[in-house]
């Protein structure tokens, strides 16, 4: 534990150096809430768990909650949440962002709502077959909008 504890505080004074405005420790140096107040209107949250062999787990939880995954440092962590910051500052002088919040929103919407579904009603193999048909439809113009639009400078 007092290794887990020791990254965990490495990540904390990393993560106040880039201007997080509030960083909890839930569970005795195992689990972290993060968040940066980039303006009034956004607040970027972060969840970040340490495990006993130094290993992390984080999370985005809003503007919208999206799971990043594993990492295997803490340096790690802080260069992730750093790119990450950097992109959401960047994203939202546009006059565009908050279509973008509400549509990435939307997508967390639809995955709950599917996994309702599939955990609660017996979905037949046409209805999945159209839903997938539908999902891969959407995927295929995020690929193209991607491909189209200009990248952002950074």
């Amino acid at each position: 534990m007092l290794t887990s504890s020791f990254s965990g505080d490495v990540i904390n004074v990393a993560l106040r150096q880039m201007g997080a405005t509030s960083i909890k420790e839930v569970r005795n140096g195992i689990l972290y809430i993060a968040k940066f107040e980039l303006s009034n209107d956004l607040c970027v949250t972060y969840v970040f768990d340490v495990t006993k062999r130094d290993k992390y787990y984080l999370q985005r939880v809003s503007p919208y909650p999206i799971s990043h995954g594993d990492f295997d440092g803490a340096q790690e962590v802080v260069d992730f949440i750093r790119k990450d910051i950097k992109k959401f500052r960047n994203a939202q002088k546009s006059h565009n962002f908050p279509k973008f919040l509400d549509t990435a929103n939307e997508m967390v919407v639809l995955s709950h709502a599917a996994e309702l579904l599939f955990l609660e009603r017996n979905v037949s193999a046409e209805d999945l077959d159209s839903l997938h048909a539908c999902l891969q439809t959407c995927i295929e113009k995020i690929r193209e909008i991607h491909d189209h639009a200009p990248k952002v400078e950074q």
